[in-house]
């Protein structure tokens, strides 16, 4: 009898242990995280996301997660925690931390000319590992992203970037190219 009851508590276990290892499949491959300055609605988020799913398909999934108000602490451990591939977040938010070069630039991806608020100095780690400080096209204003706009949110001085630490770069530059069509 006593036999049994291990056995049957094993069995418990182990599909319990199988139904967590079958529940870490569901992660998107990429995230967008949106900090606003005020209040973010929900709603907007998923019409984002929608949008944003749309235009992959099947290929990728896309989740978008947003924060309902502006928090300093939450926005640096989001930075910190490298697993988001787009960043939403108040512009003078990343004017103080730009020195530490926390955004990829994006000159090569986008007209620095079509984005001025955007253009910035910042640090960036040459191919010889050297830091240097370079003026370019670090964040796009979220006034001109089409996807932003069509989900109401419209909030002045925000600005989207692709933090250096993003899981994959090229699939974030994809994802930003995806939120500028209209």
């Amino acid at each position: 009898m006593k036999r049994t009851k291990r056995f049957a508590a094993l069995l418990l276990i182990l599909s319990l242990f199988g139904a967590l290892l079958a529940g870490c499949g569901d992660e998107p491959d990429l995230t967008v995280f949106i900090m606003p300055k005020e209040y973010f609605n929900p709603d907007a988020a998923q019409k984002i996301e929608d949008k944003v799913q749309a235009g992959f398909g099947e290929t990728k999934s896309i989740a978008v997660n947003a924060s309902p108000m502006y928090n300093a602490q939450k926005l640096v451990v989001e930075i910190a925690a490298a697993g988001n591939g787009i960043i939403v977040m108040p512009k003078d938010a990343l004017q103080m931390m730009i020195d530490q070069g926390p955004a990829v630039q994006l000159d090569d991806t986008f007209k620095a000319e079509d984005y001025q608020e955007g253009v910035m100095e910042s640090m960036v780690e040459s191919e010889n590992g050297e830091l240097t400080k370079v003026k370019g096209l670090f964040a796009i204003p979220v006034e001109k992203i089409p996807a932003f706009k069509a989900a109401g949110y419209e909030e002045k001085d925000i600005v989207a970037i692709i933090p250096v630490n993003a899981p994959d770069q090229e699939l974030s530059k994809q994802v930003m190219k995806e939120l500028m069509k209209p």
